[in-house]
């Protein structure tokens, strides 16, 4: 029987990550935005949007490579869920898709991924007072991070947010 390989040692289980991915080679474009929580040591589930023609689907899956994403700028550890209660974040997937999250007045993978995480807070599964300096932290470290990914660079940083309280 074949062993099951680890995924990557540094993501801590249970763990819930900002993932922010490379738009294009100009930073100006922004960054892709998503979740991750990381249920086995081989595997986690990505929680993901992206644009489909006018419109936005739902493109959530489990992941048994996340590091290596392309195009990943890398993984922020922003909060806890513990794995045996993983349908705890279900209610990610049901987020409405046809109009803005609150509090925001667009639809963007970023919005979307910013009103997930004020649900996580409120429930209590990232402790974080402040949700904009996190927004703003994740950018300037995705930042600091983009030639890198951007040109394909491994392996990908894993790190823990300076604004949350992690519960790992």
């Amino acid at each position: 029987m074949a062993k099951k390989q680890i995924i990557d040692t540094r993501l801590q289980l249970g763990a819930i990550y900002l993932l922010l991915f490379v738009r294009d080679s100009d930073i100006s474009r922004g960054f892709h935005w998503a979740l991750y929580h990381h249920r086995t040591q081989q595997s986690g589930y990505k929680f993901n949007v992206k644009q489909m023609g006018e419109g936005w689907i739902h493109d959530s899956a489990p992941n048994s490579n996340i590091m290596s994403s392309f195009l990943l700028d890398g993984a922020l550890g922003i909060g806890f869920c513990d794995p045996t209660n993983s349908s705890a974040l279900d209610w990610i997937d049901a987020v409405d898709l046809t109009r803005p999250p609150a509090p925001y007045d667009v639809f963007t993978c970023r919005t979307w991924t910013l009103h997930c995480v004020r649900g996580l807070i409120s429930q209590g599964f990232v402790k974080c007072d402040d949700p904009d300096a996190l927004e703003q932290e994740a950018k300037e470290w995705a930042s600091a991070y983009h030639k890198s990914a951007n040109d394909g660079e491994m392996p990908r940083p894993v790190e823990s947010s300076k604004v949350c309280s992690l519960l790992l």
